[in-house]
């Protein structure tokens, strides 16, 4: 066997390990593509729940802060017209997170104290207590909606890896091709050096079996 019978035979060799190869990394790169869009779309289902749960609170929060509003409003137009049983019965009727602002309110004497806070929605003691529940709810939100893109982000890296390995098949495949020693040489080379980069850059991503 001459020289250039064995060069052929070695170079095909490498082009059978190489194509080997490659074609487990595109099932592999596959796979994870797959394992990871279907991690995206959970976490977009799951930020979608929070988002309305969240958009749901913010409405029930608007409401009852018009409520208010318009309690407080009323109440001070019975003071100011001292219809003093007309203002007593909107003040028994406030809700509590209004009738502990508008008491608080009151005793800094808003009346005839030009510092007092302007209205009882200024002051601490005025809480809507599902604010804090629809900003936890914005908060669960965007952590999933930043891991959904996470999880897009590495399905479209396997998916370009997918198209590498299926780059360096595609050159060891048209190696066998040529009868030149020396351009079939460059071919192994070049599919030799995208497998490695390719490989290499998939030892760096992320792994998931969910």
């Amino acid at each position: 066997m001459d020289v250039p019978e064995k060069s052929h035979k070695l170079l095909e060799t490498l082009t059978t390990v190489i194509i080997t190869l490659a074609t487990v990394s595109v099932a592999w790169c596959a796979y994870q593509s797959h394992v990871w869009s279907g991690l995206q779309e959970f976490k977009m289902h799951e930020a979608a729940a929070f988002n309305r749960q969240s958009s749901f609170l913010r409405t029930e929060v608007n409401q009852q802060h018009s409520l208010d509003v318009e309690l407080f409003t009323s109440f001070v137009e019975a003071r100011l017209l001292h219809h003093d049983s007309i203002a007593l019965f909107y003040h028994n009727r406030m809700p509590p997170r209004l009738h502990r602002a508008i008491d608080a309110w009151l005793a800094t004497n808003p009346f005839v104290d030009r510092s007092a806070p302007p209205h009882p929605f200024a002051m601490k003691e005025y809480v809507l207590v599902d604010v804090a529940k629809a900003d936890s709810l914005d908060f669960e939100y965007d952590r999933y909606m930043e891991r959904a893109q996470e999880s897009n982000t590495h399905s479209d890296d396997y998916v370009l890896l997918t198209v590498m390995f299926a780059s360096v098949m595609y050159f060891g495949a048209i190696s066998s091709n040529f009868q030149d020693v020396g351009i079939k040489k460059w071919v192994v080379v070049v599919s030799t050096t995208l497998l490695v980069g390719a490989i290499a850059w998939m030892a760096t991503l992320p792994i998931s079996f969910s």
